[in-house]
């Protein structure tokens, strides 16, 4: 069967034209996908590291209250991180705690006031500390 005059090439190039698109489109999804991906991951990591500094605290809290002199704890292992806390006594039962976690190379230091009383140490006051990380 011959081709009609005017009509060679065209399903040729329609195809083409039609594959650059497809293309375009995959290469924009994995683009995006990619994209998704690293915030998820990002996420995950700031979790975790949320995770570890509020562990910390929970541990220097617990060793205030059985022990007014608690200095706080070394680098330690923990879960998937490693936590740290540093105990510095501001007054009569009033405590200023540093909670450090480490995750991932990324470190998140939290600073908390903290009054111990018969029933326990108490946080008075939280906040994250500048420049400890995401």
């Amino acid at each position: 069967m011959r081709a009609r005059r005017g009509e060679q090439g065209y399903a040729l190039l329609t195809a083409l034209v039609v594959l650059v698109l497809v293309s375009i489109s995959l290469a924009l999804l994995a683009a995006a996908l990619q994209i998704r991906m690293r915030l998820v991951r990002e996420e995950a990591e700031a979790l975790q590291l949320g995770a570890l500094s509020d562990a910390a605290l929970a541990e220097a809290l617990y060793g205030l209250t059985y022990n007014q002199d608690f200095p706080g704890s070394e680098k330690h292992p923990f879960g998937s991180g490693t936590i740290a806390s540093e105990v510095e006594k501001l007054g009569l039962n009033q405590y200023r705690v540093q909670a450090t976690g480490i995750y991932a190379k990324q470190r998140r230091t939290v600073e908390a006031e903290v009054w111990r009383t018969p029933q326990g140490a108490r946080v008075v006051r939280w906040k994250r500390a500048l420049g400890s990380g995401p």
